[in-house]
């Protein structure tokens, strides 16, 4: 796995396919939910938040000043 860091605005970078890392050095995946609206993907841990309806809840709710976009290129075999 290749992964760069970049400083953006936190809330400028909840934007479906970003890769964030948090404070807590985990990774989340901004993506579509299943039914309707945004969730988070816990790179991490392998879990998924709840569906927010737009972008700018799930920021509000997760989003912090220290988050991180990262540029992660994923190899699955």
């Amino acid at each position: 796995m290749k992964i760069n860091f970049d400083e953006v605005d936190y809330k400028e970078m909840y934007k479906v396919g970003n890769v964030i890392r948090n404070s807590d050095n985990m990774l989340f995946l901004v993506a579509e939910g299943s039914e309707y609206g945004y969730v988070l993907v816990n790179l991490s841990k392998n879990m998924v938040t709840r569906a927010y309806e737009t972008l700018e809840e799930l920021s509000e709710k997760f989003g912090e000043e220290d988050d991180t976009l990262v540029h992660a290129e994923i190899n699955v075999f």
